[in-house]
Order: C-alpha cells, then structure tokens, then sequence
C-alpha cells in the first residue's frame, strides 16, 4: 500500500509540471497522458493489493458515491447514446481517467490523505517558483502573450491552480498539530513530519501570495477568498459552537464593502465582464433551444458560434456594443451554464438531486481537518468556475475529484456495504475480479496509447504547417487522420493545410466535417475560399457572411466579401461592402486593417471617378 502511496503521490506532485513539445497543445496534452498512464498504474496496483494481499473483498458505497455514479452514467448515456453525432473528446478520456482516479483514491485509507494533500501542496510550490522565474525572466513563458503562465496556456487556468493550492495550504497548515499521516514512527520520522507540516504549507502560501497578484485574476481571488474563508469558519465551529449574531449595522457595512470589491474587479478587466455577459446571453439561448437534454457533453464548441451569429442577426443595430465584444467562442465561461447547456433539465436536476442528498445524509463523524479542506476546495472551484473555465484545466480537476473522494469517505452516509471472504473460494473469484481489472486496465491503455500517437502526429503537422512546409503537414495530418476524424480543431487545421496546396476539393471535404464538430468564423472563411476557387460563389458568399455574422467586429470577412462580388463582377454589392468597411469602428488598429481600409477607399475612389 505505501508503494501505491508513492506513486499515486508522485502523480499528485508532478502532474502540473510534466511538459513535452512534442505533442500538440502541450500544456494540456502531456498533464492529460502522464496522469493516465500513471493512474492506470496505481489502479492495477491497487487490483493486485485488494485481491491477493486481503483476506477479505470489501466495498462500502456512500450515498455521495451512488449519485456521482448516476450522474456519470447520465452524461455517459446522453453522450453517446442521445446524441449519436460526437467527437474526439479529450475531455471525456480525462473523464474516464478522473473516475478510475476517484476509485483509487476511494479504497484508501483517511490517514493516507494528508499525505496526498501535502503532495499536491508540494507541486504547488514548484509551479509557484516557475511563475516567479518567468517573472523574473530567467525561465520563458508557455505561452507568447503573456509574460507568466507557469506550465498552463493560460494566466487564467494558472492562477486557478493556484487558488486551489493555496486553499489546501491553508488547511493543513491551520491543523498543522492535528494531522495524522504516521502510525508507530520513529522520532526522527516523526521530527520531520512535523517540520514538513509547518514549512511546506508555509511555503506555498508564500509563494501563491508572490504569484497571483501578478496574475491579476478575479475570480481566482473570488475562489481563494471562499475557499480559505470557508476552512476558517469549519475550523473556528469545529466545535459546534454557533457564532453569535451579526448587527444590522456590520451585515450592511459588509454588504457594502462586497458590492465596492465587486465593482472594482469589473471595472479591473471591464471589457472581458462584458465580453462573458454576451457569452451568458447567447448560451441562454441554447437552454431554450435544448432545455432536456442538451447538446452532449464537449458538444457546446460544436453550437455556439451558430448561435451567437444568430443572435446578432436578430439583435441587428441593437448589439452594435456586443458586437465589439464578440470572438470565437469555445466556452460559456461558466461550468454551470456549460453543464446545463451540454446535459439538459435532466443533468442539472441529477445534479442538484446529488447535492440535496448528500446533506440530508451526512455520515455523522465528527470535525475531520481533511473534510474542512476538501470543502474548502469545493467552494474555491465553484466560486472559479462561475465566471471562468475549469473543464480543460486537468491540474485542477485531480484536486477536485480528490475533495469529493475525502468527502464521500469521510462526510457521506455508507447505503451499502459489500464484504467477500477471499480465503474461501479464492480460486473461483480472483480469476473472475483479476480478468475484469486486466481488461479495464487494458482498454484504457489502449485508449490513451492511441491519443499519445495522435497527439504526437498532430503536433509535428503543426509544426510543419508553421515551417510552411504544407505536403509534410499533410502526410502528418493524414497519418493520424483515423483517430482524430471527429475532432473539429484538427479537421479545422487539416482542411487549412490542404488548400495551401491549392488541393481544395478535398480541404472543402475536410472542412465540411470540421463544421460537424466545431463552429468558429476561422472554419467558415477557409470553406468561402475553396468554394470561391471552386467557382461556387454564392456558397462562398454563405459562408463569408456566416464568418461576419458570427464576430461583427471582424474586418476580414467584409473584406473577402467586398473581394468577393469584385471578382464575380457584383460592382453595386462590392461598393456597398467597402463602404461598410471605410465607416466601421476599429476594435484594435492594425497594419491589416489600414491595408483592408486601403482597398475599401480604392473601390470608392474608382466608382466615384
């Protein structure tokens, strides 16, 4: 078992920080393939252990348990089943792999827990010291953009982890003196247990109040606020001591000081506010449009572009404001508005269902600091995914499923309890119990082996593609064309690689698909371009004024338009369109605008002479 502890803590430990350029979007793909192989590990392990070094087979189900059950076959069902049309989903296979984790996680030991809360503190600290050397320079970014992302693509998926980070800290370094994570050690060992307890803790908090303020993340200071704020009040009531009463006058002085915190974080980042209000108001319209079951789960990528451009085609003049707003869109920046569009009435009402049972049947223990941590956690990465995205960000889904695992053992009332004596009849049930976790073991390998070869595959077409060697990308592309033949940002970029060598037919055939799947104004204009060097020009036309419908603020779907009825001899058209261009507001000046401009002002002058 401490073998297993091991591993499954190095996994904890290093799973922020694994990186490898070799494959694409490496910032997700690697944390995705190292915490698979190393959880199909631990879960094997764990198999050989509970089979063949117990006496007796044992399972107790919690009722937290049995509704996580439920709601993942829920999202399995409406997924697969009532909606025969999805992709390539990585989400999903991450899915699959965060619920073999909560398995493992589920057959361990309380005691044990510490030891991975101390873990995850640990791969804190190391992502806490990348940000302050790319801050400092010496260590360069993940990404381009910005100065500071640590091992993620993003400030904002960082700066989440961290949040969450810092709230496990906090935990055990508030209990640091109640923990118990050795039984029967010798001084020394527990010397350094204890000094672990004090100073590793420590240094995180450190280090995550160094890194994110210069993130500059609102809703991972709302996170780490109810996420340290929540443990404190658990641990100041561990007693049962209800808090007296708060004043009229300090309830409406609070009240205040929230709305005043409230009011500066928007106006911090004013246009991104607004940019998420546009976004919540274009998924509502996919609620009504799919208010039972959804869109399926990774499947709102596949919906909403379609239904922001027809939300401003209806708002017309009205969205003006919006429209400078508006981008490709591939999340509701909200968790909870995502689930309820991708799983429908039925998903949020199992959801809720879950919640409402697992309070009204609460396991009865008393004050545990492992539970106080774990609500902690769950109160963080609620108040973070109500405004940003947490689904893609893997580093902080382990910490999750890991709260809701100490929760289930440890705060959740047990409805079944399952006991199989191993010593007799052994060899009629191990065999049985053996060949179910191989094959379990052995069909998820083969799953994450086969992305690992794709994600590889994809990554050196992309390269390629960037090179601007195009007949290499493709060979690439076509390599691992069988396995990603559902995933739209591939087809997206396939289909762009082959029209760089004028081979449009079949980049239009590749495009199409990509529709399927993914929805952007970036797709719609390379399928009006192979359909515009097909002849096709009224479906050229479609799908340039789709791309305008879907970002109004973009200039270069109007652009190819105003190109567009030039070339097919439309003169009243093309002078309309460069009209539209020579008076539309520039959201952020460029030299491409100024060019588009340029020829816009041309049109004018030629018609005018």
């Amino acid at each position: 078992m401490n073998v297993l502890l091991a591993i499954l803590g190095g996994v904890f430990l290093l799973l922020p920080s694994v990186y490898s350029s070799q494959f694409i979007e490496p910032t997700q793909t690697t944390k995705f393939i190292f915490f698979s192989e190393g959880i199909a590990v631990v879960f094997l392990l764990l198999a050989c252990y509970t089979l063949y070094g117990n006496k007796q087979f044992s399972i107790s189900l919690s009722v937290l348990d049995i509704g996580l059950v439920i709601v993942l076959l829920y999202i399995s069902v409406n997924r697969y089943y009532l909606h025969p049309l999805h992709g390539f989903s990585q989400r999903w296979l991450e899915l699959t792999g965060l619920a073999i984790c909560y398995i493992v996680l589920r057959r361990l030991p309380v005691r044990m827990y510490t030891w991975l809360l101390l873990a995850i503190t640990a791969g804190g600290v190391l992502q806490a010291l990348s940000g302050i050397l790319q801050l400092l320079s010496i260590m360069d970014s993940r990404n381009t953009y910005f100065p500071m992302t640590g091992n993620f693509f993003n400030p904002g998926g960082y700066a989440g982890y961290l949040a969450l980070v810092a709230v496990v800290s906090f935990g055990l370094y508030l209990h640091r003196n109640t923990l118990q994570i050795s039984e029967g050690e010798s001084r020394r060992v527990n010397r350094f247990v204890a000094w672990l307890m004090m100073w590793l803790p420590l240094t995180a908090l450190v280090g995550c109040a160094i890194v994110l303020p210069c993130l500059r993340s609102r809703s991972a200071f709302l996170a780490l606020a109810a996420g340290i704020g929540g443990v404190w009040w658990l641990y100041r009531n561990r007693n049962n001591h209800k808090s007296a009463a708060w004043p009229l006058k300090r309830i409406v002085m609070a009240a205040v000081l929230l709305a005043g915190l409230g009011y500066a974080f928007y106006l911090l980042k004013r246009h991104s506010a607004d940019g998420r209000m546009l976004i919540y108001q274009v998924s509502a319209t996919l609620v009504q449009e799919h208010p039972v079951i959804g869109v399926g789960m990774d499947r709102f990528k596949a919906y909403y572009m379609d239904a922001q451009a027809h939300w401003f085609e209806q708002q017309g003049e009205a969205a003006a404001d919006a429209a400078q707003l508006a981008d490709n869109t591939f999340y509701a920046f909200n968790e909870p508005l995502q689930f309820v569009v991708e799983n429908g009435g039925i998903g949020f009402l199992l959801l809720v269902a879950v919640i409402f049972f697992f309070w009204r049947y609460p396991s009865g223990q008393s004050y545990m600091p492992v539970r106080a941590t774990a609500y902690g956690v769950l109160l963080a990465s609620l108040c973070f995914a109500l405004f940003t995205y947490s689904s893609d960000n893997l580093a902080m889904k382990y910490i999750i499923v890991f709260a809701l695992a100490i929760l289930s053992g440890t705060g959740s009332k047990v409805l079944v309890h399952i006991s199989l004596p191993l010593d007799r009849g052994r060899m009629a049930v191990l065999p049985v119990l053996s060949l179910l976790a191989l094959l379990l073991v052995y069909v998820y390998g083969n799953m994450i082996n086969s992305a690992r070869k794709s994600f590889a595959g994809w990554g050196m077409a992309q390269k390629a593609y960037v090179m601007e060697m195009y007949r290499e990308s493709n060979r690439y592309f076509e390599a691992v064309y069988p396995e990603l033949c559902t995933n739209g940002e591939f087809l997206m970029q396939y289909g762009k690689s082959l029209a760089m060598v004028e081979n449009y037919q079949q980049a239009l055939a590749v495009l199409m698909q990509a529709r399927q799947y993914q929805r952007s104004s970036v797709i719609e204009t390379a399928i009006g371009d192979c359909e515009k060097k097909a002849g096709n020009y009224a479906a050229a036309e479609q799908s340039y004024l789709k791309a305008m419908n879907m970002i109004p603020n973009r200039f270069y779907p109007l652009y190819l338009l105003m190109t567009l009825y030039q070339e097919n001899g439309e003169t009243t058209k093309a002078m309309m369109m460069a009209r539209t261009i020579k008076a539309k507001k520039v959201k952020v000046p460029s030299k491409a605008i100024l060019e588009i401009k340029g020829f816009a002002d041309n049109i004018i002058k030629a018609r005018d002479q």
